[in-house]
């Protein structure tokens, strides 16, 4: 008899646990880059530097979300297992709150206001073209990132995002955005206040992008971004399995410009459901006539 209710005991624990992870999901997918870069550097030496590389990860993701009336806590956990033997993480998150308003807190990315498209590669040359992303998020653990989600209505959310840290060379500040959807029409604004730990004053950027869905999987963007001397205009669109885009940056001086240009088309590997071969191309050139570089990589996606 005391056998008999070990074994009763332990099936009813099982049952429960099985029922109190009922809700997380997991899930994962292989992503293998073949890429060749040519590169011409500085004026000074006009250095040519060629390159092939075989770069990957595969991602696996844990994920939930528990509801009690109107509240809910979420969360996300995304692992990577690299090609080069390291491993690292993506994603790691908690958010609660409400239908009204919410805190996440965690490694997460907030609010793109610079969304660039199909990037399967987009690779610039020198000058890096300002994109009002700088705290937008995935920081390691020497910094804290939060964000504070209202959602205004049913077209309009607004995110307070704050990053700290004390380290040297990192990065902290505020950055509010908002979004506001209309049908097929969508608007992203916000303003970022950043610090460099141990840098000079304080900088603020500002970036604006608008979207429209012309159906459920093509869509075109016009992204602007601006950061003291700093001014990036970008233009990209996704027509089903093919994405094309264009970024131009500069700054003060005439060297610091680039123009980017880049391209994907994705296909289906032998028809297998979730697996697709994706050629992409990126050129950029830099300011000065011999700052260039090309980038052409093809990509590899399997979703398990």
């Amino acid at each position: 008899m005391p056998h008999s209710l070990k074994l009763v005991a332990a099936a009813a624990l099982c049952a429960t646990a099985v029922a109190a992870h009922a809700d997380v999901t997991f899930d994962a997918n292989l992503e293998l880059d073949t890429t060749y870069t040519n590169k011409v550097d500085a004026p000074a030496s006009n250095a040519r530097d060629s390159d092939l590389s075989l770069g990957g990860r595969v991602e696996v993701n844990a994920g939930a979300k528990a509801t009690n009336g109107d509240a809910f806590v979420a969360g996300r956990a995304s692992l990577l297992l690299k090609k080069d033997g390291d491993t690292g993480v993506d994603d790691m998150w908690v958010q609660f709150g409400n239908k009204s308003m919410d805190v996440k807190l965690g490694r997460f990315e907030a609010m793109d206001l610079f969304p660039l498209g199909k990037d399967v590669v987009v690779e610039e040359a020198g000058y890096g073209a300002y994109k009002a992303n700088a705290l937008r998020g995935r920081f390691g653990s020497d910094s804290v990132h939060g964000a504070l989600g209202i959602n205004a209505g049913s077209a309009v959310r607004i995110e307070l995002g704050v990053v700290y840290s004390k380290d040297a060379g990192q990065v902290r500040g505020a950055r509010p955005a908002l979004t506001y959807t209309a049908g097929p029409l969508s608007l992203r604004a916000g303003f970022e206040s950043v610090k460099v730990v141990g840098g000079g004053d304080t900088e603020t950027g500002v970036g604006v992008s608008v979207g429209y869905a012309l159906n459920s999987d093509s869509k075109i963007n016009v992204n602007l971004a601006k950061k003291e001397d700093d001014k990036t205009v970008g233009v990209n669109a996704v027509f089903g399995p093919a994405g094309i885009g264009m970024i131009y940056g500069k700054g003060a001086t005439a060297a610091d410009k680039v123009t980017t240009v880049y391209a994907a088309y994705s296909l289906p590997l032998f028809g297998v459901k979730g697996a697709f071969i994706t050629p992409a191309l990126s050129y950029s050139k830099g300011g000065s006539n011999t700052d260039a570089q090309l980038a052409a990589r093809v990509r590899i996606n399997y979703a398990f």
